[in-house]
């Protein structure tokens, strides 16, 4: 049931205030001017949030690692679990 909440608030977000927060993110306004801006109560920190994984997500495309990962679970000398992100191969 938790895993349906999420993804439910996640939605209701996107459609909310998401696009609207890109949009105004990529006009060059900081956080406080698009909180002003909204017609509806985000908070700011989550406005801020949003703001970073878009532009980490730009900055990525415009770099060129538009690749896709897999996390591969590896066990060291004495057992412990570390996760090893690796490239997934297109295969075309």
């Amino acid at each position: 049931m938790k895993e349906f909440q999420t993804a439910l608030q996640s939605f209701s977000f996107e459609a909310a205030a998401g696009r609207a927060i890109r949009h105004l993110c990529d006009l060059g306004l900081s956080a406080e001017e698009i909180e002003k801006r909204l017609d509806f109560p985000v908070p700011l920190n989550r406005i801020e949030r949003e703001m970073h994984a878009y532009l980490e997500e730009k900055a990525a495309a415009e770099c060129g690692e538009t690749e896709r990962y897999t996390y591969v679970r590896e066990y060291g000398k004495y057992g412990k679990t570390y996760m090893r992100r690796v490239p997934v191969k297109n295969e075309q």
